[in-house]
């Protein structure tokens, strides 16, 4: 019997309404719990985040060739366009806007919400009750190891890695990109970027309904800037 909380959905039911979204989209469901949701780390221990991360790099090829294929067909194009450079970002984003789905986010979630972040008394945080679907969510992970190899295979400074702490760092435990420099500080300042979360960043525009086809395209050559000549 397949474990719903781990891929993401809160019962049995849940699940059965998204198995059939975004047309059959395969999804990858990783052999962890995560307590908010699919791209959630920050309350594994390090050994658990050694064991994610020893997972998750492996998984890179598979998912990116699938995703790859998936965009190509749906938007009758060559598989040969989405080459893994910066300008291959714009075609595959112009897919993900048209199959990502918004949703309702159900009252589970809700309570979670309000439990974890209502002491912020942030009002902003509970004003829309929208949320990206979970089968989006996923197709979001496949995008971000997308655009983590646009990084790796264009630029030799740029490797993934994690960190294990400090605890209150938003991106603990996750997989990320080390290697930039931002040389407008004295010393020069390192930065880290996640393309999970910078993918969701941008994905998340659909809820306010601000997205542009070039969001994924833009947030990446900010980027580049700061990978050392």
């Amino acid at each position: 019997m397949e474990d719903y909380k781990s891929m993401g959905f809160e019962n049995k039911e849940q699940y059965m309404r998204y198995k059939n979204d975004i047309d059959d989209y395969e999804w990858l469901i990783p052999p962890f719990e995560f307590p908010l949701g699919v791209s959630d780390l920050s309350n594994m221990t390090k050994k658990q985040a050694q064991e994610y991360f020893d997972w998750f790099i492996p998984k890179i090829p598979e998912r990116v060739e699938y995703l790859r294929n998936r965009c190509a067909k749906d938007l009758s194009i060559s598989v040969k366009e989405l080459d893994f450079s910066p300008d291959s970002l714009k075609p595959l984003w112009v897919w993900f806007l048209k199959i990502a789905k918004v949703e309702k986010m159900p009252d589970e979630l809700l309570a979670k919400r309000q439990e974890h972040f209502g002491h912020l008394k942030v009002s902003a945080i509970f004003e829309n009750d929208n949320q990206l679907s979970v089968v989006t969510q996923f197709i979001i992970r496949d995008i971000g190891m997308y655009l983590g190899k646009v990084f790796t295979d264009n630029y030799n400074s740029i490797t993934w890695n994690y960190l294990a702490k400090p605890k209150r760092d938003i991106h603990v435990n996750k997989p990320q990109l080390f290697g930039f420099v931002d040389t407008n500080y004295t010393p020069p300042f390192e930065l880290t970027f996640e393309p999970i979360h910078k993918t969701n960043v941008q994905a998340g525009k659909l809820i306010s309904n601000t997205q542009k086809e070039t969001d994924l395209y833009d947030i990446v050559m900010r980027f580049v800037d700061y990978v050392p000549k």
